[in-house]
């Protein structure tokens, strides 16, 4: 978890907060900021009410979005990827229902890449997101294992002590496979959610072809 007593950690999150705003298509509630940015929700709202404060952000309805005319300071990152933007809304969702932080990457001509990443309200307090993204793909990780058997494969507490991970594989249309991983503390258990996990890596193929068509 970011230690805010130190200047660093306090600038780090205050503009993982405005990154997302400024990405986003819409505002956005504070538990979706929290999940996207890997940070207490608690932490996420306090940030968020100093800002609103300095007119960086404003809230309306209980959802955020950058002021008016800040938003025009932002860069504009390349626009997601089809596979990106369908995967955004599914895996968002299951890092809400369960807790978990949930990734997916694409592995490609023997190229892994990180196509989204979806953090959970109980992996913020354990390491931030940074170190989440590193543990997902750690050659310990569950996506090398699911990447060898072409199933559903778990890793428990052997890349960190405080955590389980479960991943599904799915081969793509237009070649090569994605992998979604999932992470839970170990005093959370995983095996209920692979039936889950594996039918969120469909939704999002689905989606993915349904808005190439």
């Amino acid at each position: 978890m970011v230690d805010e007593d130190r200047p660093s950690g306090v600038v780090h999150s205050v503009f993982a907060l405005v990154r997302v705003l400024g990405e986003a298509p819409g505002p956005l509630g504070v538990t979706e900021l929290a999940s996207a940015v890997g940070m207490p929700k608690t932490t996420a709202h306090r940030l968020l009410e100093q800002l609103a404060r300095e007119d960086v952000v404003t809230r309306r309805d209980h959802r955020w979005a950058l002021a008016p005319g800040f938003g025009a300071l932002m860069p504009t990152g390349p626009p997601l990827s089809p596979l990106a933007a369908a995967a955004r809304p599914r895996l968002n969702a299951l890092a809400r229902a369960t807790g978990a932080s949930v990734f997916l990457h694409r592995m490609s001509d023997g190229v892994l890449d990180t196509v989204y990443c979806a953090h959970g309200s109980l992996m913020a307090p354990l390491f931030p997101a940074s170190e989440q993204r590193l543990a997902a793909v750690h050659p310990a990780a569950s996506l090398w294992r699911a990447l060898r058997s072409g199933q559903v494969a778990a890793e428990y507490q052997e890349v960190r002590p405080d955590c389980l991970c479960i991943a599904a594989p799915a081969l793509l249309s237009s070649g090569g496979t994605v992998v979604a991983s999932l992470a839970r503390p170990d005093d959370h258990e995983v095996e209920s959610l692979k039936r889950p996990l594996e039918r969120v890596v469909s939704l999002i193929l689905s989606d993915e072809r349904r808005t190439q068509r």
